[in-house]
């Protein structure tokens, strides 16, 4: 009997650590359960898509560099390795000995590849829709490859209009686009040489390696975006750069390998006008010029209006023998120079009745013209090699236009033209020196460019030409044609140094800018396929840490509406208004909840630029003025 007591006393704790050990893991279950619930839905990342793709493509590739098996007559072949630029592909294979390669596409020598015993041959300007041909010469035997493209489908071709045998056929012409085609590069014949499928904005600067930088359309507001990236023609991106200051307009390779750039105070949402310069390869900014500090500390009583967004500073140049540094604000039909080194205002080139400029205080710093020639809506500065100052002159007061409020019929502006200008400034006077006008036929309210190489050639980019039709029809508005493409057209000329005309093309599409440049330097790096750097200068916001005993996700709202998030930008259809506040909830697998506060209640600002530092997946929540809206998507940091 007594044996049989202590079994039951032995027995019961076993059983109770049974039972509580069951319920625990219930609990557990039920927990984890609904936590695995918290993570059903889309998975995204943080990073833009357009960069973190590449990092497999990237893993990928060098797997392949690394096989021995593919030999020069049994190579690695791929069509557009980088989804991204389908006029592309590249060549990999491995060999015993250093070996430099000669590249041939289609019967012509573009390039030779440096020695090396592992090949990552990049293969550029194919033709689209067809069977290419390209031949790698080396220690004196040859193999042909063949490359299969699709046709493009692309909506706006470049027609070439008047082509000389001086051009240089070289070089392609590479335009920025921002409806249909964005970057894009044409040979003298028109025909696409180069493209990318991706939104890729603005200027775009070549650096020394081959490579090049452009905008992407990241966290964009009018013409103000958030990042850019270097890259090259088969559409890898070596460097990512997102900015404290964001990105615009304007970019500017330094003598000392550093970019210059043009962006804000605070990125995108521009209330303060500011030119910074980077170093690429830590991201770090190293120095930068308040341009609304310099115009308050000569006038306090200048409009804040405009030197915020209004200004629309869309371009700059940087004079490095003298810091030197011209500045265009579009918004305010001005071009103004200052020296970069003392941050101080040298001279300002406006109409002498500019509203903006209506103190006294300014008339120190005019700029005379005798002949009355100001810029109007100007676009690209430039400083030539002879000193003198190039811009594109869209030919109407920006100030006084339809977006101030001013006359937006088409009708009012038949007397306008744009050119392309350049002037000589001498003792605070403007000589104009070369213009070119087309006969004061083409009227570009919008975009347009001028660039002048060292042996004074010139490309001009007419980029958003009124149609002659939509010029002629009763009630049309400039306003209107901004909606759509089909009202105007570009023209891009090229002058040899003579001023000869010896390539002139047309698009049914505005360009914001052209530019001309080879695809292939005669000598080639073979490609680090490995390499892809993230710069993220935005200081990190604070979060607020909470777990889901404190918050309940379980009676919460569906999330209908779109939801665009990366860890410095938050887009969504939902009608969010002043006195809203919106937080974003970032939960993880282990209950924990980070809370990024948005928007304040009663704060004017709907949108902002923000930097969330978090590691691993976490389930993304909206709460809008207490309401917790569930978005079922998983962000991956």
């Amino acid at each position: 009997m007594k044996n049989k007591k202590k079994t039951i006393i032995v027995m019961i704790p076993i059983i109770l650590l049974i039972v509580i050990s069951g319920l625990l893991s219930i609990i557990t279950y039920r927990e984890t359960k609904k936590m695995h619930n918290y993570f059903e839905g889309e998975e995204q990342t943080a990073i833009i898509p357009l960069v973190t793709n590449q990092e497999s493509i990237n893993k990928r590739l060098d797997a392949i560099s690394n096989d021995t098996r593919y030999t020069f007559e049994q190579a690695y072949v791929e069509l557009n390795p980088y989804k991204i630029s389908p006029l592309s592909a590249i060549i990999i294979y491995s060999s015993k000995s250093d070996e430099s390669v000669e590249v041939y596409i289609n019967g012509k020598k573009v390039t030779k590849m440096d020695a090396s015993k592992k090949h990552i041959i990049p293969i550029y300007g194919l033709y689209e829709d067809m069977e290419n041909k390209v031949k790698l010469v080396a220690n004196n035997k040859e193999i042909e490859y063949s490359i299969r493209t699709e046709a493009s489908n692309i909506a706006y071709p470049l027609e070439v209009l008047e082509k000389s045998e001086k051009v240089n056929n070289e070089d392609l012409y590479f335009t920025v686009a921002s409806y249909a085609t964005w970057l894009t590069g044409w040979d003298s014949e028109g025909k696409l040489r180069f493209y990318l499928t991706e939104d890729m904005r603005m200027d775009v600067e070549w650096l020394d390696n081959g490579h090049f930088i452009i905008g992407t359309s990241q966290g964009q507001f009018a013409e103000n975006f958030l990042s850019f990236v270097e890259m090259d023609y088969l559409g890898k991106i070596y460097n990512y750069y997102t900015m404290k200051n964001g990105f615009s307009f304007e970019s500017q390779i330094l003598n000392n390998g550093n970019i210059m750039s043009a962006g804000g105070v605070t990125p995108v949402y521009v209330k303060e006008q500011l030119i910074y310069e980077m170093n690429p390869k830590t991201g770090e900014v190293v120095s930068d010029i308040n341009l609304a500090k310099i115009f308050k500390e000569i006038d306090p009583e200048f409009d804040d209006t405009y030197l915020g967004q209004k200004a629309i500073r869309n371009g700059f140049y940087l004079n490095e023998k003298n810091n030197e540094m011209i500045v265009s604000f579009r918004g305010i039909d001005t071009v103004f120079c200052v020296d970069y080194k003392e941050k101080k205002l040298k001279w300002i080139f406006t109409n002498p009745n500019n509203k903006a400029f209506k103190s006294a205080v300014w008339d120190q710093y005019r700029i005379r013209s005798k002949k009355d020639n100001y810029p109007w809506g100007q676009h690209s500065p430039k400083i030539t090699s002879e000193g003198y100052i190039a811009f594109f002159n869209n030919g109407y007061e920006r100030i006084n236009g339809f977006e101030a409020g001013g006359p937006d019929e088409v009708s009012n502006y038949k007397n306008n033209y744009s050119r392309a200008e350049i002037y000589e400034i001498k003792n605070m006077e403007a000589k104009l020196v070369w213009s070119y006008d087309a006969d004061k036929k083409l009227f570009s309210h919008q975009y347009g460019s001028i660039d002048v190489y060292e042996n004074n050639s010139k490309l001009v980019n007419f980029g958003y030409v009124l149609d002659d039709d939509y010029r002629a029809t009763k009630g049309a508005t400039l306003s209107t044609s901004e909606k759509n493409p089909d009202h105007i057209y570009s023209l891009i000329i090229e002058f040899d140094k003579n001023d000869n005309i010896v390539f002139k093309a047309k698009c049914e599409e505005g360009k914001y800018r052209a530019f001309k440049h080879n695809l292939y330097d005669e000598e080639t790096s073979n490609m680090e396929v490995t390499k892809l750097n993230i710069f993220n200068s935005i200081e990190a916001d604070n979060l607020v840490e909470k777990n889901t005993k404190e918050i309940n996700l379980e009676d919460t709202v569906e999330w209908i509406n779109s939801c665009d998030f990366t860890k410095n930008t938050f887009k969504t259809d939902f009608d969010i208004k002043e006195n809203d506040e919106v937080k974003l909830y970032f939960v993880n697998k282990g209950g924990k909840i980070n809370i990024l506060t948005y928007k304040e209640k009663d704060n004017s600002q709907i949108n902002r630029i923000f930097n969330v530092e978090l590691n691993g997946k976490y389930a993304l929540y909206i709460d809008i003025n207490g309401t917790i809206y569930n978005t079922k998507k998983t962000i991956q940091f």
